[in-house]
């Protein structure tokens, strides 16, 4: 059975660094989302503008849910999901019989299926389901104490508003339009990046490393629930993509040059440690004529916030801060695993150039502009996530199909890299993965 890398985001929705930057994806393209709605407030108190915003983001949240259902694929066919930020706009009150009413407009940047816009279309009509008072909706779809209209493995309050469909079978908002609100939104298709590189004069040069190119791969483990920090779990599907990862590396003549196996950087009461470290090395002349030594870390660990081991929040933060190709597949635990408030304070050399690939479920609408922003702009930086729930069964497939040109020196464009990653997914289909900051990058090969 296939498992997936659940995140449970809370979306940002202030106008973080990133909002008018470009984006490619091989199967998905950025549009502007434009709907009108409104918005129950529990009582007539007098709500600060702040908390009117706050209770406004809360409803917005629910459309992580609807965007993914299978109610919402079989009425649009075409899967999508929010970015982190968007503007609210046109707000109007209204006291009612019921609470507080608030109307508003939204306006927020999407990522979204390229096939919903065949044809050469530009705009599409987007259905949209919202809990008309997302405070009491929870229990507004109880049935005998279990709620049917979310998954029945996150069933609690707190996971609602990511699994949310309200017409799921089952559930009794199906016929419900008074408190789910089903309105009509438009979509704007904006323009993909093309013909686009990643800066190889920069990363096969001196870019911090000396002669070094400095590859990071951190694995989390999949089956955090039952994970035993004492002991660990080779049936972990974490466990075979690390295994894949190496196998591919030694088939393309990476030399081994560090091992530990099972270790823990920091002392507790817990065992030797879960965590398995390797280090691979070539030499090797490049696509732009430089001789380099090719380095490839990898790190499979228990990647959980609040985990009792911080040996990858140790190796994280040094990461961030010199890898020249850093990629992270694992949960993102409620988006923070990666938070950079939560880590480590990292130090970010903003002349060094940089390439981050977040391969977890949905973390499109999480982790572009934090890292941005922290980066100081796109100019020597390119993110990468996806917009849809990523399998764990492709893990070390995505990581290689990512990674193939680097490890071998070439100087592919990003609608390459991205092609041989969709390709990458095998039978699971697209995972909406794009690449953001690529748009004033000048290298041509």
């Amino acid at each position: 059975m296939k498992s997936l890398f659940f995140v449970f985001l809370f979306i940002i929705s202030s106008q973080a660094f990133g909002a008018n930057n470009k984006y490619y994806g091989n199967q998905s393209v950025e549009a502007i989302l434009t709907f009108r709605t409104k918005i129950l407030l529990n009582d007539y108190q007098a709500y600060s503008n702040s908390e009117i915003r706050e209770q406004i983001d809360f409803q917005i949240q629910h459309l992580m849910g609807t965007f993914q259902a299978e109610t919402f694929l079989e009425e649009f066919p075409y899967p999508g999901v929010l970015g982190e930020t968007y503007k609210i706009k046109n707000i109007k009150k209204k006291v009612t019989t019921e609470g507080l009413q608030v109307t508003y407009s939204f306006e927020g940047k999407v990522a979204w299926s390229k096939k919903a816009f065949n044809g050469g279309r530009k705009t599409r009509a987007l259905p949209i389901k919202l809990p008309l008072n997302p405070n009491r909706i929870y229990d507004q779809s109880l049935v005998n104490g279990f709620n049917p209209c979310t998954d029945e493995h996150y069933n609690s309050e707190g996971d609602f508003w990511y699994f949310w469909d309200p017409d799921k079978e089952g559930c009794p908002l199906t016929s419900n339009f008074k408190d789910v609100l089903r309105i009509k939104g438009k979509l704007k298709k904006l323009p993909n990046t093309r013909s686009t590189y990643p800066e190889y004069n920069k990363l096969y040069a001196d870019n911090g490393n000396k002669d070094n190119v400095d590859i990071h791969l951190y694995i989390g483990y999949i089956d955090e629930e039952n994970l035993n920090l004492s002991k660990p779990d080779k049936d972990d599907h974490a466990f075979y993509a690390m295994e894949f990862v190496e196998e591919e590396l030694q088939n393309q003549g990476y030399e081994l040059t560090k091992k530990k196996d099972a270790f823990r950087e920091f002392k507790t009461k817990v065992g030797k440690g879960i965590n398995f470290l390797r280090l691979y090395e070539k030499k090797m002349k490049t696509a732009t004529g430089k001789q380099v030594n090719l380095r490839v870390k990898i790190l499979l660990s228990d990647t959980g916030i609040n985990s009792k081991d911080n040996t990858f929040h140790n190796h994280i933060t040094k990461g961030l801060e010199e890898a020249d190709v850093l990629i992270y597949d694992g949960h993102s635990g409620l988006g923070g695993n990666l938070n950079l408030d939560y880590l480590p304070a990292i130090d970010f050399n903003k002349n060094k150039y940089q390439i981050f690939f977040f391969n977890g479920c949905s973390s499109y609408p999480y982790f572009n502009g934090m890292f941005f922003d922290a980066k100081g702009g796109t100019k020597n930086l390119e993110v990468v996530t996806s917009g849809l729930p990523t399998y764990s069964d492709t893990a070390g497939e995505n990581m290689i199909g990512f990674i193939d040109g680097f490890i071998r020196g070439r100087a592919w464009s990003y609608q390459t890299i991205m092609s041989d990653l969709e390709a990458s997914n095998g039978h699971n289909g697209t995972y909406l993965t794009g690449v953001n900051g690529d748009e004033d990058n000048t290298f041509r090969p």
